[in-house]
This record gives structure tokens, sequence and C-alpha cells, in this order.
């Protein structure tokens, strides 16, 4: 289940501001703003995040490897972390003496194999957290994927081409990750009718 109190009539999570994502960041437990931070910072679902792996962290280059198993195209896709970030990954990880095919994020009652976790964290898990969060704040419009949405228009509004976020997000089409992107349509209406003025 997904934290859905959404604003707008297509049903899309709210793209947070950075005083929201820094806020929500600051009061969420410790595993879970790693959790958000991933979020963020990977562009990835909530479900990608949490079947992340101890051998899916690459300290050496920055990357974590979501697996194509695990990935809604079904497709492996790599995305690049901030350092101070993975090295808190990588000392969640030695910290509790995680194994290579151990959940990074499991449950905190799990199914043991041969003495290993088996069972990642439930999304429902997270979204109670974020919900407490959001509620304790009086912030609205923000599920799993708000953070997801959030990264992928921030750079778009930085200038980065559909191709090169489509690289990012994953999605399968450039028509699908348009209509995901907070674009404000009347600017690009007002852009447009510029542009032609100019043009006449």
């Amino acid at each position: 289940m997904t934290l859905f109190h959404k604003v707008n009539r297509s049903g899309k999570a709210k793209v947070l501001s950075k005083n929201e994502r820094d806020l929500i960041h600051s009061q969420l437990p410790e595993k879970y703003r790693l959790i958000s931070e991933v979020l963020y910072w990977s562009a990835g679902r909530i479900s990608e995040v949490l079947s992340i792996r101890v051998r899916n962290l690459v300290p050496s280059t920055g990357m974590v490897v979501l697996e194509s198993r695990t990935t809604k195209t079904k497709k492996t896709r790599e995305v690049f972390l901030p350092k101070p970030l993975m090295q808190q990954l990588v000392l969640r990880a030695s910290g509790l003496r995680l194994k290579q095919n151990d959940f990074l994020f499991f449950n905190q009652s799990p199914t043991q194999t041969n003495g290993r976790f088996t069972q990642p964290l439930s999304s429902q898990s997270f979204d109670k957290e974020l919900r407490r969060v959001c509620d304790w704040n009086g912030l609205s419009g923000i599920s799993t994927h708000s953070f997801r949405r959030t990264q992928l228009t921030e750079l778009y509004r930085e200038g980065w081409s559909l191709r090169e976020i489509q690289h990012i997000s994953g999605h399968r089409s450039l028509q699908s990750l348009q209509e995901y992107l907070d674009i404000d349509k009347e600017k690009v209406v007002d852009k447009f009718r510029q542009r032609m003025e100019v043009g006449s």
C-alpha cells in the first residue's frame, strides 16, 4: 500500500521542495532516512530500493546495481549515489555483519535460512514511517514515489534531455517519462508563444 494523498487529478505524487525533502530526511529514523535518500538519489521505485542486496553496492565506482528481476522494465539499471550516502550504506552492511546476498534493508523479524536474512523490508513499513512524518508536519500529497519524481523533475528543470533522464529513470518510452515529470504546461505554452512572436 502506498501513501496516496495525491494533490492533482492525475493522481501523481507531489514533487518535493528541498525544504520538504530535508525535513522528511531529518525526522525519519535512521534506516528509513537511508531508504528515502536512496529513493531520491537513485530515482528508484520503492520496490527496487527495498530489493537492494549488499552485493549490489559497488563502492569503488559509487554505483548501486538495480537487478533486472527487481525493476519494472526487467532491465538491469546502474545508478550513481553520492559518496557520503554510499559510505553510510557500506557502514550499515558492515556494522550489521550482512553477507553479500543479504538484503540491505531487511524485515526486522525476517524469515531466516541458514541464519541469513531472506526477506526485504515491506513497502508498508516505509509508508507507515513516511506517513507519520508527513502527518506530523502537515504535509500532504506525498508518497514513496515523490522522491523519484522529485529527482527526475529536478534533472529536467536543470536542462537534462529526456533521453538522458530516461537513462536514469528506466522508463520504457520518452512519452511515459514526459507524462511523469512535473512540467508547468502554462510556462511551456508561454515559451512557445514567445518563440512564435519572435519568429513573426
